[in-house]
């Protein structure tokens, strides 16, 4: 999908590239001993970006590892749906 109509957060994944509200993220957490990642969905509430995932919501300015653009919810919306949420324990 082209990115002309879709609000950037003003923040870029590992590969620099620009993160958007709806794109679907892998989200690294964790340090040197223990890391794990979660699939993710950038949403827009009250003018602030955050987080969506199966555990709630968290705020996309909090400490996290590092994110991934894996894809969005226009084309890919089978990556975040209430069927279908993802984790990834010690992946990395």
């Amino acid at each position: 999908m082209e990115n002309n109509n879709r609000i950037s957060t003003g923040k870029y994944d590992k590969n620099n590239k620009r993160i958007y509200v709806g794109d679907i993220l892998k989200v690294l957490y964790g340090d040197a001993n223990s890391t794990f990642s979660d699939i993710e969905k950038v949403i827009v509430r009250d003018n602030k970006f955050y987080l969506e995932s199966q555990d709630g919501v968290s705020s996309i300015d909090s400490p996290h590892y590092s994110y991934e653009i894996i894809g969005n919810i226009f084309d890919n919306p089978n990556l975040f749906d209430d069927d279908f949420k993802m984790s990834f324990w010690g992946d990395e």
